[in-house]
This record gives C-alpha cells, structure tokens and sequence, in this order.
C-alpha cells in the first residue's frame, strides 16, 4: 500500500510481515548536495551492482513503485537494510 510519506510492503503469505520505506527523496550529485523529492519520493539503492557505473534500485511515487538499473551511482539515494 502507499502512503504520503512512506510505502508500506506486506508479506503476501504472513501479512504479519511488513517493510516500511520513507519517502527520503534523494541528493543529487552536485556541489549543492541539494535534497529533492523527500515526503514524497523515495530512492533506494539495492546490494547488488549493474556494472561499474549503475546499482539496482527502487523507487516509489504516490502511485506506483519502481525497479530500475539505470541510475548512476553517484546519485545519493538510501539504503534499507533488510533481515532474511
């Protein structure tokens, strides 16, 4: 479900089971360090790497969540950790 501010992920087979991820938004990779998108956006950044130059990610709008591979690096979005 999606929230303002955040994005609830339930576990199909235990709904007990849930991830929250707050709308963070993300810091654009320039001198300003300048923060866009937070309360309404969020970007994360998965373990696992596309190439050199781009990571796995996620993101989420009011509306809909993402998987991607084509941001770069150097983007500043957060990291969730998750236990298995």
């Amino acid at each position: 479900s999606s929230n303002y501010g955040y994005l609830t992920l339930t576990d199909k087979s235990n709904s007990a089971n849930k991830l929250e991820f707050p709308a963070v938004g993300y810091r654009y990779p320039d001198a300003s360090g300048t923060l866009y998108n937070a309360g309404t956006n969020g970007f994360y950044w998965s373990s696992t790497q596309y190439n050199t130059n781009r990571a796995y990610d996620m993101y989420f709008t009011s509306s809909s969540v993402n998987p991607s591979n084509t941001t770069d690096k150097q983007f500043g979005f957060s990291v969730r950790c998750v236990r298995q």
